[in-house]
């Protein structure tokens, strides 16, 4: 009703500035208002959000000089990127492209041009899909499935939200209190998305994605006793309890406690945006994390962010070693979350780079080849444009090498 009455609004406003304007063309009443409103609500479902890439350091000079800085413990953090929203637009073409919450293609832009790349093979026949939000691995399905209900007014049917997978199994689930079980324990929320997760519709294509089917049945099965060759019917995903072997889980204390352990990331998180010197935080943060691993599944992305936090912590203070360390577990979480060569695990190997460049080690070269290959998956012959840092990184490479 809100937005309905917003799109009401903006079509008045807009009728009257068009019709000061174009007064002989246009009149002011309700058939026109009427197809000013359909017209927004058009432009809202089909626009396409214009991003650009953000890191700590935006051209070749500056990242170069903030190179120096870290090799000498004087930067604050590991370079980060992150995608922010500068515009929207519309484009014909790109608005007739199918969401996928499992893309197999990647949209990007140079300036206001947008260029599309496919990710993986593609056999002839299948479609081609991009993301109009979150992605597998970045939120949960009822999250994911949520965002596109409210923004784009459609229920997804993508594999990703039809089929069970282990991302959104173990993506804030929690640990069996089984020491020797690896199985998940979902909440009420989570469970319900799970237990709703409708087969996939006979008019939609999932051949492109068949060539992963076998593996992911082989990485659910060590979180959950379910099969993807068994009927949606026989799952049984029952909050507070165990996947695996059915162990019954307080989750409203264990909640109780992941929460108050946060406060500790958060107050570290505070120290490094203030320039402190997280001497005090520091250690309440590491204790949590140790009390994080003991209660959330070992993929949940809750752990990666933690372990992203204390990294950033220990490069703001020069510890390099640590915070190499840090990266690498928050990578590895993210890596079964995402797959090993999503675009995401991409920008997080950067940030390992680039505390591995400080520290002198020549496995850098290993990670920087790896992103880099991701980057050209992704952004082809524009990688350098999108992400200038890029440049920085194989310069140092090839100085490695020599």
């Amino acid at each position: 009703p809100e937005s309905k009455l917003e799109l009401h609004i903006y079509s008045i406003v807009l009728l009257f500035c068009l019709h000061r304007s174009f007064s002989c063309e246009l009149s002011i009443n309700g058939d026109s208002a009427s197809q000013i409103v359909i017209l927004l609500s058009q432009i809202r479902v089909n626009s396409i959000a214009v991003v650009r890439m953000k890191s700590n350091t935006n051209d070749s000079y500056d990242q170069q000089d903030w190179f120096q800085n870290f090799s000498f413990g004087e930067a604050e953090a590991a370079s980060g990127v992150e995608q922010v929203r500068v515009g929207q637009a519309l484009y014909k073409a790109a608005s007739l492209f199918n969401h996928s919450c499992l893309p197999n293609i990647h949209a990007y832009f140079i300036s206001r041009t947008l260029l599309l790349r496919t990710t993986e093979f593609v056999s002839g026949g299948c479609p081609l899909e991009l993301s109009y939000g979150p992605q597998v691995g970045q939120w949960d399905c009822k999250d994911r499935l949520r965002f596109l209900e409210e923004e784009y007014f459609f229920r997804c049917w993508c594999c990703g939200c039809s089929e069970v997978n282990e991302s959104d199994l173990v993506i804030s689930g929690f640990c069996c209190v089984n020491p020797n079980c690896s199985g998940v324990v979902l909440d009420n929320l989570v469970a319900n998305c799970e237990k709703q997760k409708p087969k996939v519709p006979e008019t939609i294509s999932n051949e492109s994605h068949l060539q992963v089917h076998e593996l992911k049945d082989i990485d659910i099965k060590k979180v959950a006793q379910i099969s993807l060759d068994q009927t949606q019917s026989s799952f049984h995903f029952d909050s507070g309890y165990c996947l695996k072997c059915g162990s019954y889980c307080n989750f409203a204390s264990r909640s109780k406690e992941v929460k108050k352990a946060w406060t500790d990331f958060r107050r570290l998180q505070d120290s490094i945006a203030s320039k402190d010197t997280c001497s005090t935080n520091l250690p309440d943060a590491l204790r949590s994390l140790g009390l994080l691993r003991s209660i959330l599944h070992a993929y949940n992305k809750g752990i990666a962010e933690a372990e992203d936090i204390l990294a950033k912590a220990f490069c703001f203070i020069g510890d390099f070693e640590p915070a190499r360390d840090h990266c690498k577990a928050s990578i590895e979480i993210l890596e079964k979350l995402y797959g090993p060569n999503h675009i995401a695990i991409g920008y997080e190997l950067a940030k390992l780079a680039s505390i591995q460049l400080a520290l002198g080690d020549c496995t850098a070269v290993y990670i920087i080849d790896r992103l880099s290959a991701i980057f050209s998956t992704y952004y082809g012959p524009h990688a350098g444009i999108i992400f200038p840092y890029l440049l920085v990184l194989e310069r140092e490479r090839s100085r490695i090498i020599q």
